[in-house]
């Protein structure tokens, strides 16, 4: 292994290989730059284990999960092309449903001049594998340095007309471990997905601090993650960029703040919170989110429970959340999202700009919840007209 990871990593699970693609993903997400401090991974304390991408990969980390604590995976591996709810993606919810701590990040695959049978022709629906298809994993789309969209970096929707990628993250361009304690020039979706799986150990950390060591649920962590990035290319979701490039300041100052609260609503019932907007707030985010049940293999639709989200405003108004519209026409699906009522996400988000001060409803409706009650998260963010440098560090200036 190379030096960076000396002490934190354990490859016992695989036989020796050559080629540099699990190396560059690995120091992307936990390099510690040993020899290059400038070559720091996102999580560079975090201990690694290794696997192979096989059949039966899932099953592997569920082990790790098992018995050594591991909660954050990582998979920067192809398996199809819009491939619909398969029996991987059945599996990557269910494991994820039932073990509210453990979080799947993958890639969202470098296949957008394909055209994968979604219905819009090439650079729509080409989300590369049934297991970056599920509800409740986190899958990344590729940027530049600039934030600009990387051409290659595959987009949604999901078969089923759901929001996918989930978040972007700075792919291209990195460098990262290489074989002989060397470093390399590393790219594509594949080195976005360790970013995202970085921040995710950072979030860990971070909530463990905070809690007298307590493990966060990893809806919470996810939550959380979406509803800070940062916009990018339409207005709201889209299905380039999912929720936004991560912005990890904001996140950890989400949970520092505890801008977030647990709770559960009945089937047809609705559960109320109300939250206080200060003055001078630019935007106002709220988001609900939920972990959902595992689907049927080849199901038209793998939403199984429905929640909804809107919050009515001090002087009566009420705000929805966005909304997509996934037909499969190039135009429509380039569209900025609107407003309206969601039945196909287990995430619903409503932004309110320039809103006044004051105490705001959340209403969450159980609309469908087949199975009788369900836990829910609520976050929220609100964001001011205000620059903050956090990096680099050295000689810069404002004139």
């Amino acid at each position: 292994p190379h030096i960076d990871f000396h002490g934190r990593i354990d490859n016992s699970y695989v036989e020796p290989q050559t080629g540099t693609h699990g190396d560059g993903v690995a120091g992307v997400m936990a390099g510690a730059g040993n020899i290059d401090p400038s070559m720091k991974g996102m999580a560079a304390g975090a201990f690694v284990y290794v696997v192979n991408y096989e059949a039966d990969f899932l099953d592997e980390t569920m082990d790790l999960f098992y018995d050594h604590d591991v909660i954050v995976t990582n998979s920067s591996y192809s398996n199809g092309c819009n491939a619909g709810y398969t029996a991987i993606t059945e599996t990557v919810d269910q494991q994820l449903y039932n073990n509210p701590t453990l979080m799947h990040v993958f890639s969202a695959g470098n296949s957008n001049n394909n055209d994968c049978d979604y219905g819009a022709g090439n650079q729509w629906g080409n989300i590369t594998g049934g297991h970056k298809m599920a509800k409740n994993c986190l899958t990344t789309a590729n940027v530049y340095a600039d934030a600009e969209l990387v051409p290659s970096s595959s987009r949604g929707p999901a078969f089923d007309g759901r929001t996918k990628p989930d978040i972007a993250a700075h792919g291209q361009g990195q460098w990262s471990t290489d074989e002989n304690n060397q470093y390399m020039e590393f790219g594509g979706t594949s080195a976005a997905a360790p970013c995202i799986a970085g921040v995710m150990a950072q979030l860990h950390q971070a909530y463990r601090e905070l809690n007298a060591g307590e493990v966060a649920e990893a809806a919470l962590l996810k939550a959380i993650l979406l509803n800070n990035a940062t916009d990018m290319g339409n207005r709201g979701p889209d299905f380039k960029f999912g929720w936004g490039l991560v912005n990890a300041y904001r996140a950890v100052l989400a949970l520092e703040e505890h801008r977030y609260l647990k709770s559960s609503v009945s089937p047809g019932s609705n559960a109320q919170h109300i939250l206080s907007i200060p003055q001078g707030v630019k935007e106002a985010r709220f988001m609900v989110y939920w972990m959902d049940p595992e689907a049927t293999p080849m199901t038209a639709k793998a939403l199984i429970n429905d929640i909804d989200i809107k919050v009515i405003g001090p002087d009566g108004t009420e705000y929805l959340p966005w909304k997509l519209d996934p037909t499969p026409d190039p135009q429509i699906l380039d569209t900025p999202a609107g407003k309206g009522v969601d039945s196909l996400n287990n995430m619903e988000q409503v932004a309110i700009d320039n809103p006044a001060a004051g105490d705001y409803t959340l209403v969450i409706n159980g609309k469908e919840l087949p199975f009788g009650s369900r836990e829910y998260y609520v976050t929220w963010d609100f964001r001011t007209p205000e620059i903050k440098l956090t990096y680099p560090a050295g000689g810069e200036s404002f004139e």
